[in-house]
């Protein structure tokens, strides 16, 4: 992982909450940013703040067990979500929580993105599961999340929101982007009549052809491929 100055990763929380109100992804005080700044520490945005009028002073420093560094600071309600991503996934160097207007509607209809209608968020993020509800800013949602944060880099909360594991604020907003953008693709095929999600089989080959792109070893791409043709075999038989 690779580590920035605190100065410049202060704006980059700034600009990415500037960059999800401006693109309609977060409400003025909506959702919440975090990012790890060295091995003990992490920057969040504060609780009730706009979040499209951020200044990197207004951050708040946390240390990984959750005591607040900055005098007189009060960071996002939901860092107890952001803490539990951070314990549980140690290759995670930022957390960006927004509420994406269509992919929120989806998961009050009970449609999940873990299986799309197109195979692009695939390639860019993986399956994006939902996450039975919880009353935000609880213990319920660290909670509630844990049992997805090994197999995904992106999930919905049900009725609240989305949350993207990624590298930098930068990644997270594209990320976001990506979900959203997949919803409305989504609602415009159900409204049209249709919504089926991509087959299975096909699911697994392109999971498997990212994976491959993104560099994994060929051995590992070859068992990847094998399995979807017997997979597809099955199906067929």
């Amino acid at each position: 992982m690779t580590h920035r100055s605190e100065g410049s990763l202060r704006r980059e929380i700034c600009d990415a909450g500037r960059t999800l109100y401006d693109r309609g992804l977060i409400g003025p005080l909506d959702g919440n940013v975090s990012a790890r700044t060295g091995d003990r520490y992490l920057l969040c945005t504060p609780s009730g703040a706009h979040k499209g009028e951020l200044r990197p002073d207004d951050l708040v420093k946390v240390t990984l067990d959750g005591r607040v560094v900055t005098p007189h600071a009060k960071p996002s309600t939901e860092i107890l979500m952001h803490l539990e991503i951070y314990r549980e996934r140690p290759d995670v160097g930022c957390v960006v929580h927004a509420h994406p207007p269509c992919a929120v509607g989806l998961t009050v209809a009970g449609v999940s993105l873990d299986r799309p209608v197109v195979p692009e968020i695939l390639f860019a993020i993986g399956p994006v599961p939902n996450v039975p509800y919880s009353s935000p800013t609880t213990r319920d949602v660290p909670d509630a999340i844990r049992a997805v944060l090994a197999r995904c880099d992106a999930f919905m909360l049900a009725r609240h929101g989305s949350v993207a594991l990624c590298a930098t604020p930068r990644d997270g907003v594209i990320m976001t982007e990506t979900i959203e953008h997949t919803a409305k693709i989504t609602l415009a095929a159900k409204a049209a009549g249709g919504g089926a999600p991509l087959p299975d089989a096909e699911i697994s080959k392109l999971l498997g052809l990212a994976q491959a792109a993104r560099g994994a070893n060929p051995r590992e791409a070859d068992l990847v491929e094998a399995v979807t043709r017997a997979v597809m075999a099955k199906l067929r038989g």
